[in-house]
């Protein structure tokens, strides 16, 4: 369980309209409310049922993509997905490719350090490989992310470098 103050919980129904609609009149009122302004947005409009979550893995890693710098200076930050939750597609969901994945099936205690070692990547780094909006906004795209050397990541999770830092590349998924 994620460490909230305030619990908020996400609707997963892929029930049919008519379904909903007959066996749960309570869902169904609730799901009125967002039907005119919620419902014709993008991603909404495009699933099968507008109220319907993606069905995708749980990222073991997220990312912020887009934000200015905080307080370090540091605009994009890793978050460790101990909750298990699908993330929305407000962040850049880090999946790990093969290799990795059974490097962290193997040993699962790396997922921690792999994730500090995520959040210790610098700033300039980071910042080279995106770019800059008005008043300062950063934003991060999938390939530039994967574009960021990996080569710490590596020694974190007792990889050795076999190929370009690319060997290691991390995944990106937005919700359709």
């Amino acid at each position: 369980m994620p460490l909230l103050d305030k619990r908020l919980f996400l609707l997963d129904c892929d029930l049919p309209e008519d379904d909903v609609k007959r066996d749960y009149p309570a869902l169904w009122a609730y799901l009125q409310t967002g039907i005119d302004h919620v419902a014709p947005r993008y991603l909404c409009r495009s699933r099968r049922y507008w109220y319907a979550q993606e069905r995708r893995a749980a990222a073991p890693i997220v990312c912020t993509y887009i934000g200015r710098s905080d307080h370090d200076g540091r605009p994009f930050r890793f978050l460790l997905n101990n909750s298990k939750a699908t993330a929305t597609n407000v962040y850049l969901c880090l999946y790990p490719q093969p290799l990795l994945a059974n490097q962290l099936r193997n040993k699962p205690e790396a997922m921690r350090p792999l994730w500090q070692a995520l959040n210790a990547i610098g700033k300039e780094t980071l910042l080279g490989n995106g770019r800059v909006y008005g008043g300062g906004m950063h934003k991060l795209e999938p390939k530039e992310l994967a574009n960021v050397p990996a080569d710490e990541l590596a020694a974190v999770v007792g990889l050795t470098k076999k190929a370009p830092a690319r060997q290691l590349e991390l995944e990106e998924v937005f919700a359709a």
